[in-house]
């Protein structure tokens, strides 16, 4: 064996380390392409999945109402396997329940929204579990204050010389340039 490495010219020497160079850089750039691909499959997914999320709005025209929503901000649909509240919130929805959500379908931008009563003040805590397209379940859990507006001021336009509904129309208007801020 030693007489064969012995009896190997420059030239031959050369030419091995070129085979070794060329397979060895060939099997790295399959490695990072392959790892590029992963990547990139990983990032369009990501991109174009389900992005459930819920909250709690406060719409004042008039008065205040509160209103609980389950709303997909994604580019997919999702299908609503769950929804768990970590405790009962009597005035939410009917009886403290939204149950006809589950198995519904939530397209992207679609949202469902229930009122919730104005007097409920508690912190309460929802785990949403879904499923996308491709089966994939996903569950995100939420902490939602239903006191958050307890101390925000409302202003109500009332002027005199108008009609009732005017005023009325006056406030809503108001709400709705309000929420664009």
């Amino acid at each position: 064996m030693v007489e064969l490495i012995k009896s190997i010219e420059i030239s031959e020497w050369i030419q091995i380390t070129s085979i070794l160079a060329a397979t060895t850089i060939s099997v790295v750039s399959i490695i990072i392409a392959t790892k590029s691909l992963r990547l990139t499959r990983k990032s369009i997914e990501d991109a174009n999945k389900p992005y459930i999320s819920c909250y709690v709005e406060i719409i004042e025209v008039a008065h205040f109402q509160k209103y609980f929503v389950i709303k997909n901000f994604g580019k997919t649909p999702a299908t609503i396997i769950d929804i768990i509240f970590d405790k009962e919130i009597t005035g939410l929805g009917r009886q403290g329940k939204v149950d006809s959500i589950k198995n519904a379908l939530l397209v992207p931008n679609q949202k469902f929204i229930t009122s919730v009563d104005v007097t409920e003040k508690e912190n309460f805590t929802v785990k949403i579990i879904y499923k996308d397209m491709n089966n994939r379940i996903d569950e995100k859990l939420f902490n939602l204050n239903l006191d958050f507006t307890s101390d925000l001021r409302y202003n109500e336009s009332s002027n005199k010389e108008l009609t009732k509904d005017t005023n009325a129309l006056r406030n809503a208007l108001h709400q709705f340039t309000k929420r664009g801020i």
